[in-house]
């Protein structure tokens, strides 16, 4: 840079313009110069001291490669400063958009299993409520098998002509006989009660199922 150092000694020596402030103007706007300065601004133009200014302004070769070179290791520096700058902007902004994906995707997961279990919840509460529905079901037409059989033994049985009026001494007989009569009439009361409690329970089971349904009508598909 033996050039820039020569430079800057010799930029004293240039010859001095004058001054803005000393410039003629006139509301705002340049005035013409006067004659006299136009035939010294030519007469000095083609003089050789006015050449030798011009061409200390002028580069060499070299200077001009120095002066390429310089530039050009300012520009590479200048371009690595605003990919390294570009870079770190990328990567904190993929950064953010990974945390927001992750974050995203487990909230997401959460609601999936959250509305996993509550359809497993829902489905088990219908499958036991259809279990119990079939088992009391079961139960009273078993129970209602078993009353109806014993009403129809039981009414055969009160058909059936009795033996002959005997003496006294059938009498112990006949006792036994209207005993077993009456536990077969309480046995059959028992039997009638229960049927009622099943029709009874049934008719709960039909309402709270008819309810059920209105409550969650979407259950079953």
């Amino acid at each position: 840079m033996s050039w820039l150092a020569s430079y800057l000694e010799n930029v004293d020596h240039f010859p001095s313009s004058t001054p803005p402030s000393e410039l003629p103007f006139e509301r705002g706007r340049l005035a013409v110069p006067p004659a006299p300065s136009w035939a010294e601004f030519l007469s000095a133009s083609t003089s050789g001291k006015m050449e030798s200014d011009f061409a200390l302004l002028t580069l060499s070769d070299h200077e001009q490669r120095e002066l390429y070179e310089a530039a050009r290791v300012i520009q590479t520096a200048f371009r690595k400063y605003k990919g390294r700058r570009l870079k770190e902007q990328q990567e904190v902004a993929a950064a953010v958009i990974q945390r927001c994906y992750r974050k995203y995707k487990q909230l997401t997961w959460i609601a999936l299993k959250f509305a996993l279990y509550k359809k497993m919840t829902q489905a088990a509460i219908l499958i036991q409520s259809k279990f119990r529905s079939y088992y009391e079901q079961k139960r009273f037409q078993q129970s209602r098998r078993a009353a109806v059989l014993i009403q129809q033994h039981y009414r055969s049985y009160r058909r059936r002509p009795g033996p002959p009026h005997r003496p006294s001494a059938t009498l112990p007989a006949r006792n036994k006989g209207s005993f077993l009569t009456k536990k077969q009439d309480q046995a059959a009361r028992k039997i009638m009660r229960f049927l009622r409690r099943c029709r009874h329970r049934m008719r709960e089971l039909k309402q709270n199922r008819e309810l059920e349904g209105l409550s969650q009508p979407g259950l079953a598909t």
